[in-house]
């Protein structure tokens, strides 16, 4: 018979997972043992250090520490979430309601007027002593009457804004060249369109004026002209800018508020050890699943190790693919043997009949037989698997094959007289047990049967 020579072992993950799973029963065994042992140690070294006095008081100061820490952050983060939601409103608010950060930076309106202040100073040649110059005392007073509280609230009031969006369109500065007052007041008023600009304009000249008496009266006499007076359209670069940076300043403020949050959140405030017996319990349980997975993981490790080298025979199919031989017939070697309900349903999934009528299956394998066997003679039941096994196929075919003499061997490779029954026969009929035959030996026997012309005709296996 010409078996497969060159087949190449493969791993079939298939039944390397069939092969674990039938060994459940240690893998369940060890993992309750190891959970057991590992949980209990723990549970118990937990106890006996958590009822030690030392320990106790130990644990009572780092969990006021941890406390006071705690209550110390969270009051923290509380006040800066509060602080950040009130900032980001507002800033929210101001860009919504500022004229400045709505307008376009690219079409601004300016209304600009520079005014001259003169008093009656002059400089007096060859004297020692001068008269006081009280310009720049008359200027700071136009600047601080136009941009006082009371005035921009009635400048604000009358152009329907708030004072804080109006002092943000109005700049009031005092001229200077070479670093001396040049006696110029400049207000320059920025708006979105050319009708309030220059509405504003006339009511901070207007305010200019009012005030103009009084300041007269309290420093000295003076003039103010309008020098210069303008109104029109600019591309502001600088507001562009700057609403860029107000928009992004609000995006800050929320970021930082969802991290605080977020921060605040994932704050967990420290456990008092209220029963010693509880943390032994949780310790126990923790180190009891950690000790479980580990004697199920070891072993799988070893089921694992033992399929991939063993050489016991696992499937009908591995051996038909090997060693090419045909399979007649496959027979449970449970016997009267009761399968539990797990294992039921392992060998269902796996596609391995138990519940095989014995005696339809003898019939198949008498019919295949014939068939595979047809002119011979005689028959040799040989094989690795259990004598008592090879002797119950060659008692069941004999009366299923009147005109075929059956003679039931044992194993070719330990008996001498199964070798010289084998000369004396026409065909072969191989008998194999899973778990015990062993792939090389069914190798050898298939070599010997080769090497005395003999036809092996199948081969019969006990799952």
């Amino acid at each position: 018979m010409d078996y497969n020579q060159s087949y190449e072992q493969e791993i079939d993950l298939k039944e390397l997972m069939f092969a674990v799973l039938r060994r459940w029963r240690p893998i369940l065994a060890a993992a309750v043992i190891l959970a057991v042992l590992l949980g209990g140690y723990k549970a118990f070294s937990a106890y006996r250090a958590a009822n030690d006095e030392t320990v106790l008081k130990e644990a009572r100061e780092n969990y006021e520490k941890d406390l006071e820490l705690y209550e110390k952050n969270k009051a923290t983060s509380e006040r800066e979430i509060e602080n950040l939601t009130k900032e980001s409103a507002d800033q929210e608010e101001y860009l919504e309601k500022s004229v400045l950060m709505n307008m376009s930076p690219y079409d601004v309106w300016e209304a600009k007027a520079d005014l001259f202040v003169k008093t009656d100073y002059e400089i007096m040649p060859d004297m020692v002593y001068q008269n006081i110059d009280f310009t720049g005392t008359v200027l700071q007073s136009y600047q601080s009457a136009l941009t006082n509280a009371e005035f921009m609230e009635k400048v604000a009031a009358s152009q329907k804004l708030d004072s804080r969006y109006l002092k943000e369109l109005v700049s009031i500065s005092i001229g200077h060249s070479d670093n001396k007052i040049n006696n110029l007041l400049t207000i320059s008023v920025k708006h979105e369109s050319e009708a309030k600009a220059k509405a504003v304009m006339d009511e901070f000249l207007a305010g200019v004026n009012q005030n103009k008496s009084k300041i007269r009266s309290s420093i000295g006499d003076h003039t103010v002209t309008v020098v210069n007076n303008s109104l029109g359209s600019l591309v502001d670069l600088s507001l562009a800018d700057r609403q860029k940076n107000e928009n992004e300043r609000l995006t800050n403020l929320n970021t930082t508020l969802e991290d605080k949050q977020t921060q605040l959140s994932e704050m967990e405030q420290p456990e008092e050890v209220v029963s010693s017996g509880n943390a032994a319990a949780k310790s126990g349980i923790k180190y009891g699943a950690i000790g479980g997975v580990l004697g199920a993981f070891a072993v799988l490790f070893f089921v694992c190790v033992g399929f991939v080298m063993s050489d016991k025979v696992y499937s009908a199919k591995e051996l038909k693919y090997r060693f090419k031989v045909k399979i007649l017939g496959i027979l449970p070697q449970t016997g009267n043997k009761k399968i539990g309900r797990i294992d039921r349903l392992i060998s269902r999934m796996e596609g391995r009949i138990l519940d095989r009528d014995v005696e339809r299956e003898y019939g198949l394998i008498a019919a295949n037989i014939c068939n595979y066997a047809e002119g011979a003679k005689s028959l040799l039941v040989v094989g690795s698997g259990a004598e008592k096994l090879i002797q119950e196929v060659g008692e069941k075919l004999q009366g299923r094959l009147p005109d075929v003499k059956i003679v039931s061997g044992g194993n070719l490779l330990t008996e001498a007289e199964s070798l010289k029954k084998l000369s004396g026969c026409d065909s072969v009929l191989l008998v194999e047990q899973c778990g015990i035959s062993l792939y090389s030996l069914v190798e050898q026997e298939i070599e010997k049967i080769r090497d005395l012309d003999k036809k092996v005709v199948g081969c019969v296996v006990f799952e």
